[in-house]
């Protein structure tokens, strides 16, 4: 472990060891992962788990969200830590987060290699390999990367399930490997999930067909003993991850049903609980981009459209996993993961595999996995593990001579052909060899040469640490994750400067009496609301709800009341300035909240859709509603004085005061969405949905203390679940334990 974490300061010494660069400079890294941590730990702070997020979107689900990992438990070692001097999350303490996670990742693959009986220094070689390499090293997304760190784990207990020898103890390691599935669910990327259950449910089919995967298993005497064990392990696997993700999956299905999710390019939105069209899915790899294995820069990078990312695992891993081909083919779960490498690679070319389009209709669901490039996760996976019994063979010294007449002479003229081009261009007169290109043609060559050292020489220490070294330096030189962000001309994008730019702004707007939203003119849009908790109108996300794209234009109606510019904008007369901002002050809208004493009923959804956004109502005196119920509202005598005042608007919970003439319908510029509860007067009220998206509550004559509380069932039932599949897990092991089976 040592060892693996020194690797990883090496590796990031980047992020770790200076402050020259950053992971912080893309549009979505910073208005994403970075701005939904900083919502999140600053609300964890103060005792509070944000499940509604008031701040983008005009309101939307934060738990409903999966991408948001509400409900991660690793995030909470983070709210220990104190916010910077500017109230914000320290992008410093993101960088090591960042590192942490994969450390995380090197020590769960070098646990799996060492549980399929590798050896310490090639299972070291394997956690390098994985964390450093594929798509877990260019996973920008910090969602993506720790759901992606722990299959290894999911896999080191399967294996222990299908060794078990009986049902009763595949179904306890099973469910251990369940448990760090459902992990990958909390994480936040499902992408991720769905890949992890595919290596768990073929893995247990292999395992039925293949005895000798099972060990000692496959000698349990009866015949259905070859399906049993591998089914209840599976389905025991399944089961658990299920259950123990069930507090983000059940909010994420109420969330599905009401949400678009966004395709990429120009394709239009589309209902995120709907099949997506085949010819939607083009996010894959292209033909020529299976040549990134070895060359990632190869066709200038071009390999595939969309969010490709890149297989690229090192070259000696890769030379060390055709390695293991060679000399441990007999091992069944190096055919194992052979297989499954390769048609991780086959699917991930998307529209061009025939297997893609045949998944595509035939496997139930997995076509929420829309970038079928992301499969290369899988391949690089299976390569890590290949690269461990291939560097167990080199360094074992046994079949030196096979290696050196027949993959010896295939990795020769590989060589040859990366030193002619290498050399040819130089040759001739032509310096415009891409540098990448060149430097992959160089570990090319130098893993030729360690190759070559260690099927003719000794194997020894200094072996050791020329592999561990050389495959460090391959994988940093094209780890283009940081980026540098001082000492160039012109300067690099940073979009963190930009949002911390906001800072002052955002201190200005929070003195301003609320609640109120901003409209921020300039893309992309920073995230001041998550960062700052400036309610906007918009943010990042790849879904939005039906409801907030059916009215995103309508300013009045969502309460916009300031608009933000950059500081180059022409327009006259802001209500503040700086060296990077100008607040406006929008047209007047409805407000936060409003009375009204009339109401029509309008049962279509679009129709009153269309209504709003057309001015058809006058609002400030008629409600919509989307059922027909009498509330009985009285007429106001004329001259009538109401008013409105908040007192709470944050995260899950809103209090305000209301004054009405007579029996009316309070109306809030909130969306609708299942999960808030309403109290008039301390005794429950109902809400309606009102104006096609907005809550309307009834209320009294005369004030009324009214109090919003967003308690979703679908959280607390999943909590429910959850919290009882880790507590029977843990309950069953101890229980193992104690009668005295290990």
């Amino acid at each position: 472990m040592l060892c693996l974490l020194a690797a990883t300061v090496v590796f990031y010494w980047q992020i770790l060891l200076t402050r020259q660069f950053s992971l912080l400079t893309g549009s979505e890294e910073v208005n994403q992962a970075y701005s939904w941590l900083n919502l999140w730990v600053g609300h964890i702070r103060q005792g509070v788990l944000p499940l509604w997020d008031p701040y983008t979107f005009a309101g939307h689900s934060f738990s409903g969200e999966m991408q948001t990992a509400v409900f991660y438990p690793l995030n909470l070692l983070l709210a220990l830590f104190p916010f910077t001097h500017s109230g914000v999350f320290s992008p410093a303490l993101y960088h090591e987060w960042f590192a942490l996670a994969h450390f995380l990742a090197a020590c769960f693959m070098f646990a799996l290699a060492r549980e399929m009986g590798i050896g310490r220094f090639a299972s070291l070689v394997s956690g390098i390999t994985f964390s450093f390499g594929g798509l877990v090293v260019h996973a920008g997304w910090l969602d993506m990367l720790e759901s992606a760190i722990w299959l290894p784990l999911v896999f080191l207990f399967l294996l222990r399930a299908l060794r078990a020898s009986g049902p009763r103890r595949a179904a306890l390691w099973g469910s251990l490997a369940g448990l760090f599935l459902g992990m990958t669910i909390l994480a936040g990327r499902l992408h991720v999930t769905i890949m992890a259950a595919i290596v768990v449910a073929s893995a247990a089919a292999f395992a039925a067909f293949e005895p000798r995967a099972r060990g000692e298993a496959a000698e349990a005497g009866h015949a259905l003993g070859r399906w049993i064990i591998p089914a209840v392990a599976a389905a025991a696997a399944l089961a658990v991850a299920l259950c123990a993700g069930a507090i983000q999956i059940f909010p994420s299905m109420e969330y599905s049903g009401r949400a678009m999710r966004f395709l990429g390019g120009a394709l239009p939105p589309w209902p995120a609980d709907q099949k997506i069209p085949y010819a939607y899915l083009s996010d894959g790899l292209w033909p020529h981009g299976i040549l990134t294995l070895l060359l990632p820069f190869a066709f200038n990078g071009n390999a595939g459209p969309g969010e490709f990312m890149s297989p690229y695992m090192g070259v000696f891993p890769l030379l060390a996993a055709v390695v293991a081909l060679r000399r441990c083919w007999n091992n069944p779960w190096v055919r194992y993961l052979a297989g499954l490498g390769a048609a991780a690679l086959l699917y991930a070319l998307g529209s061009y595999s025939l297997l893609h389009g045949f998944l595509y209709a035939a496997a139930p669901r997995l076509w929420m996995a829309r970038e079928a490039g992301r499969f290369v996760y899988l391949a690089d996976f299976a390569i890590a593990i290949l690269a461990a019994f291939g560097v167990e063979a080199l360094l074992s010294g046994e079949g030196r001579e096979e290696l050196r007449r027949g993959l010896g002479r295939g990795f020769t003229w590989i060589a040859i052909a990366a030193a002619a081009g290498w050399a040819v261009p130089a040759f001739y007169n032509h310096p415009d060899l891409n540098p990448w290109v060149s430097f992959s043609l160089l570990m090319i060559l130098l893993s030729y040469g360690l190759f070559r050292r260690l099927i003719h020489g000794p194997s020894g220490t200094a072996a050791r640490l020329l592999i561990a070294g050389l495959i460090l330096f391959d994988l940093g030189g094209v780890n283009w994750t940081p980026r540098n962000i001082v000492g160039q001309n012109p300067a690099p994008p940073d979009f963190l400067a930009r949002v911390l730019s906001c800072r002052n702004v955002a201190s200005f707007l929070k003195s301003k009496p609320g609640p109120f939203r901003v409209r921020i003119l300039s893309q992309p849009e920073p995230n001041i609301g998550d960062v700052f908790g400036v309610p906007t109108l918009h943010g990042m996300s790849a879904t939005l709800t039906k409801d907030f794209m059916s009215v995103m234009g309508d300013d009045s109606l969502l309460n916009v009341r300031y608009l933000l510019r950059p500081a180059q904008a022409a327009d006259p007369n802001p209500i503040y300035q700086d060296a990077n901002w100008k607040l406006f002050e929008a047209p007047p809208s409805l407000g936060a909240a409003w009375i009204v004493h009339r109401t029509l009923y309008e049962p279509s959804q679009e129709n009153a859709a269309s209504m709003v956004n057309g001015n058809a109502v006058d609002l400030r005196r008629q409600a919509l509603m989307s059922e027909p119920v009498d509330l009985g509202l009285s007429v106001p005598a004329d001259g009538a004085v109401e008013s409105v005042a908040f007192q709470e608007y944050g995260a899950n919970r809103l209090a305000l005061t209301a004054h009405a003439s007579g029996k009316a319908l309070l109306v809030l510029s909130e969306f609708e969405y299942p999960g808030w509860k309403a109290k008039v007067n301390g005794q429950p009220a109902p809400i309606y949905r009102v104006d096609a998206v907005l809550r309307g509550i009834p209320i009294p004559d005369g004030a009324s203390r009214v109090e919003l509380d967003y308690r979703p069932a679908t959280v607390s039932a999943g909590a429910g679940v959850s919290a009882a599949t880790f507590l029977a897990v843990g309950l069953a092991f101890a229980l193992s334990r104690k009668a005295g089976r290990p």
